[in-house]
């Protein structure tokens, strides 16, 4: 069975699925959870002086009810739910992090994009199946 699981979680509907199918697994199993939220990088340019800072503590804030939610899942489950942040490419940062840290499993939600946005452009839960070291859940909702 799985030792330790990441959950890649983003407050959406599907990461909701995906972090209440991770605490189920990980008290089955008696697994390490961790939830990672992956920031996107901000834009380097803008027109309003004061912009940048407002957009990091609104994501700062963001973060914070994250946090909170995981918090109610783990108490829901009676597990401990570490959770993470980072910043940068979801899929990449999730990717790496998992591998990094030694996980055996990534669980993630299934996005609510349509079948062909998905193949057009290709989502972070395809890439994260592509490039991952390790087996990857996708929950869908």
């Amino acid at each position: 069975m799985f030792t330790k699981i990441l959950v890649g979680y983003d407050g959406s509907k599907g990461g909701k699925a995906a972090l209440q199918r991770a605490a189920v697994m990980a008290k089955q199993s008696g697994a390490q959870l961790t939830a990672l939220w992956v920031r996107e990088p901000l834009s380097r340019y803008t027109d309003l002086p004061g912009e940048p800072e407002g957009e990091a503590d609104a994501a700062d804030e963001y973060f914070r009810e994250r946090q909170r939610e995981v918090a109610d899942v783990a108490a829901q489950h009676g597990i401990t739910i570490r959770c993470e942040t980072r910043h940068g490419h979801p899929a990449k940062i999730i990717v790496n992090f998992a591998k990094e840290g030694g996980y055996d499993l990534i669980v993630v939600g299934h996005s609510d994009h349509s079948e062909l946005w998905g193949r057009l452009l290709g989502d972070t839960t395809d890439r994260i199946s592509d490039h991952a070291h390790c087996s990857v859940l996708i929950v869908k909702s």
